[in-house]
């Protein structure tokens, strides 16, 4: 009779310790070196994802493509006669020589039927050759627009094409600082002093500012993305530095508002979340819609108090409560189409634009051109303001809060800067940095503001 037979334990093998990624998650299962399950391919494709959002994925393609964009982004900032040469093919190039296959969402289809729209309509305005030029830089604000969100998908894309306009912007900064100091201007009595504006040759006074405003809201989105590296936040915030100095420079009036807005929505972001992104979704579509169409003249005492802002008072807001009436008039007569692309500076009675976003393109592209524009605009920002990271809410509120002076009172429907701007802008939560673990990530949370100019986390 044998004994009793005994069988060994079983070894049990221990599995490897979960994978760890960059941004601080962890994979939900142990990678394998082997093995063609569902849970070995998941966090690989995480892996390259988490790779792809990092940095750039070594496509010549893309890299070209990438290359047309920060110089379509360089030029529009730096040269505005070279800008309508170059940022519309560069632009159309980058896009297909991408190499990524065409996934146009409801803001890229919207915008090309604006810059179609543009294109058809002024084929029967009055001066061809006129209208034929407002149309064609508002089909290249598009193309740059649409571009920007094909092309740039990772952080290395974001920050070079930022990085790009932003050295645009200090170079425009740079020219008008050596005319300054040339003395081909009189001093002024204090920096404040409005009455003696800088520019530079060639570039109207308030493009130049424009420019520059729009390039601090660039720069401030790049410093609130947190940038790898210190060197970086402080080139970044030198920047933001000279070019403010510049938009003083200047004195356009609606640019050094449109800064302090912007400041204060930064700070009210921190204390007030919910009134800060509430405010910035709802005030500024709605002073855009109803100031130019007669709430002004409910204002008039502030309207006058506005006016006489840094020593430099009109009455009128230089001219622009009294151009306003005529524009609506002008644009209440061909509703849907309106008068043509710059028909109603060219063969208005005052001779002058509107000086007005919703009039200028009421009378340039009508009804049609106004809901494809604010079309463009609502879809593209509607995914950053509603995320609920609060760096992405809060880029986009500082664009619009910081940009609405400009937009009431000014001409920059149709830059090609602001629409590249608005196309990163719409791209940012695809290229924000994950939340770390353990954090609240509630959207109405308050941080304080130095945590976003916080290093981040390799």
């Amino acid at each position: 009779m044998t004994g009793p037979t005994h069988r060994a334990a079983p070894t049990r093998r221990r599995s490897p310790a979960p994978h760890r990624f960059r941004d601080g998650s962890q994979a939900t299962a142990p990678l394998r070196a082997r093995g063609n399950s569902a849970v070995d391919h998941a966090p690989a494709a995480r892996v390259r994802e988490s790779a792809a959002h990092q940095g750039w994925d070594g496509s010549v393609a893309r890299g070209v493509a990438l290359t047309l964009l920060c110089t379509a982004a360089f030029v529009a900032a730096w040269s505005p006669a070279l800008m309508e040469r170059v940022c519309g093919p560069a632009a159309l190039l980058a896009y297909v020589c991408c190499g990524r296959r065409p996934r146009p969402r409801a803001a890229d289809l919207l915008a090309a039927a604006l810059a179609v729209w543009a294109l058809t309509i002024q084929a029967w305005a009055p001066e061809r050759a006129v209208a034929f030029r407002s149309a064609y830089l508002y089909a290249a604000a598009c193309l740059m627009f649409i571009a920007v969100r094909h092309v740039v998908r990772t952080r290395f894309a974001w920050f070079l094409v930022g990085y790009a306009a932003l050295a645009g912007c200090l170079v425009a900064t740079g020219k008008l600082l050596t005319g300054t100091e040339a003395g081909n201007v009189p001093s002024r009595d204090s920096i404040f002093d409005f009455s003696v504006r800088y520019g530079i040759d060639g570039v109207n006074f308030n493009y130049t500012s424009y420019t520059l405003v729009t390039g601090l809201v660039l720069g401030l989105a790049l410093l609130l993305l947190r940038p790898a590296t210190l060197a970086e936040r402080l080139g970044i915030a030198a920047a933001l530095l000279l070019i403010g100095y510049g938009v003083v420079l200047t004195g356009t009036r609606a640019s050094v508002i449109g800064v302090l807005l912007g400041v204060c929505l930064l700070l009210l972001s921190r204390v007030a979340p919910k009134v800060a992104r509430l405010g910035a979704a709802t005030v500024t579509p709605a002073a855009l819609i109803l100031i130019p169409l007669g709430l002004y003249q409910l204002f008039s005492s502030e309207t006058l108090w506005l006016d006489g802002l840094f020593g430099r008072p009109t009455g009128d807001l230089s001219g622009r409560t009294g151009i306003w009436p005529v524009a609506l008039t002008s644009w209440s007569e061909s509703l849907l189409t309106g008068v043509g692309p710059s028909m109603f500076t060219a063969l208005g009675p005052l001779g002058v634009g509107p000086h007005n976003l919703l009039l200028t393109l009421g009378t340039d592209l009508g009804l049609i051109g106004v809901l494809l524009y604010g079309g463009v605009f609502a879809t593209a920002l509607a995914a950053p303001l509603r995320h609920a990271n609060p760096v992405c809410w809060g880029i986009t509120g500082i664009f619009l809060v910081a940009l609405l002076p400009v937009w009431l009172t000014g001409h920059w429907e149709k830059s090609v800067l602001c629409f590249a701007v608005a196309g990163l802008v719409s791209v940012a939560p695809q290229v924000v940095r994950p939340a770390t673990p353990g954090r609240r990530t509630t959207p109405d949370q308050p941080r304080p503001v130095a945590e976003s100019f916080a290093p981040s986390r390799p």
